[in-house]
């Protein structure tokens, strides 16, 4: 029962609420940096598998005194789990310590993390409240990606209000940024869309720095903890500013697959692109062969396989006690997902111990020795 209620808060809030959260495995993240756009749109990029996070339970849940990393490690450990209750105990522990030891970069881990969890219960006045003032400690955390996490909760809250703002406008159009979206020199094709929707609605006053929010988007998905319909689709109308066709065509898809409340908005979008292709090939014909609906169930199954193939291995390298969190087992593990280099027979994820080796060349030694001593005897 406990494990549906999780379902149906992703359901529910996971539409679009991915705020970022702070653990000691963020900064290396970061530092690798995010996937490729199209692995990040289909879903090809790696996330710990569940065994990652309660491994981490074990080894700290049970200390009476945790330092104040790892009150980061623990709180999102269990908000990973869908825990967030616990998350949410976890920080009131950590505020206590702070309290004792005053230090301002933890003082604004603790916010953020507070409002993302805060953000993910759905509690979201509380959350934005956590936000803004982890923004006046640090407002350059995790490169201002934490603006944008308080427009998404604003649109979100909004949205709960409003249910007609989901399909009217994304959350960076409902914050007022200008995205100049078209599609050749007649725009996106009207008749496909609402009236709500025409070309006049896509524009807005502020502008918007495109690389700064295609970063902050992409990393809310890669590092926020739920992957979100509303993220996918503001995605796919940052590609289409940019006349990145392919890539928004893929993005709009995945926020479709998602159950985003624009889907029909959407998908009249994705005619369009594909209208503008076929209209290109009539004047010049380079070979492009648009997607379909096929190939993208094709891509995105291909997507939750390697994702199923990277959690099996890293679950089986955390039984034989590997660190995983190691470049170089980190890098079997990623081989292991593209099938260069596998780490363990595929078939199991049972290691063989040491006394199992033992065990079966013992049995190997003695058949031997029998049979020599049948020869000897024949002899």
């Amino acid at each position: 029962m406990s494990r549906m209620k999780s379902l149906l808060a992703i359901a529910m809030f996971g539409l679009a609420m991915t705020p970022c959260i702070w653990d000691s495995d963020t900064l290396d993240t970061e530092l690798r940096g995010l996937p490729d756009a199209f692995d990040l749109i289909v879903g090809r990029w790696h996330r710990h598998s569940d065994a990652y996070y309660e491994q981490r339970i074990t080894k700290i849940g049970g200390k009476e005194s945790l330092s104040l990393d790892e009150f980061d490690d623990l709180a999102v450990a269990y908000e990973r789990l869908q825990l967030r209750d616990k998350a949410i105990e976890v920080m009131a522990r950590k505020a206590g310590a702070l309290a004792k030891t005053p230090d301002k970069e933890h003082q604004y881990r603790y916010h953020a993390n507070l409002g993302t969890f805060y953000a993910h219960s759905g509690k979201f006045d509380e959350a934005l409240i956590e936000l803004r003032t982890a923004i006046k400690i640090n407002p350059a955390a995790h490169f201002g990606r934490e603006v944008y996490q308080i427009e998404l909760i604003e649109y979100v809250a909004a949205a709960k209000k409003d249910p007609a703002i989901w399909k009217r406008r994304s959350f960076l159009r409902h914050a007022g940024y200008g995205l100049s979206l078209y599609i050749g020199a007649e725009g996106l094709q009207a008749a496909d869309l609402g009236p709500e929707d025409r070309n006049e609605d896509w524009g807005g006053k502020r502008k918007v720095d495109w690389d700064a929010a295609t970063k902050a988007v992409g990393g809310m998905l890669r590092f926020g903890g739920l992957e979100g319909a509303e993220l996918y689709r503001s995605l796919g109308e940052l590609y289409l500013a940019k006349q990145h066709l392919n890539l928004a065509w893929w993005a709009f898809g995945h926020a479709a697959e998602r159950g985003h409340p624009a889907t029909e908005t959407m998908r009249a979008v994705q005619r369009s692109i594909e209208k503008h292709w076929d209209e290109a090939r009539s004047h010049k014909n380079t070979g492009h062969v648009n997607p379909t609906q096929a190939d993208y169930t094709k891509k995105r199954a291909e997507a939750d396989a390697w994702l199923a193939a990277f959690q099996h291995a890293e679950m089986a390298a955390i039984e034989r006690g590997e660190d995983v969190r190691s470049d170089a087992v980190l890098k079997a593990l990623l081989d292991y997902a593209n099938g260069v280099a596998p780490v363990e027979p595929p078939a199991s994820s049972e290691p063989i111990s040491w006394s199992m080796v033992t065990f079966f060349s013992a049995i190997g030694l003695f058949v031997i020795l029998l049979a020599f001593r049948v020869r000897m005897g024949r002899n």
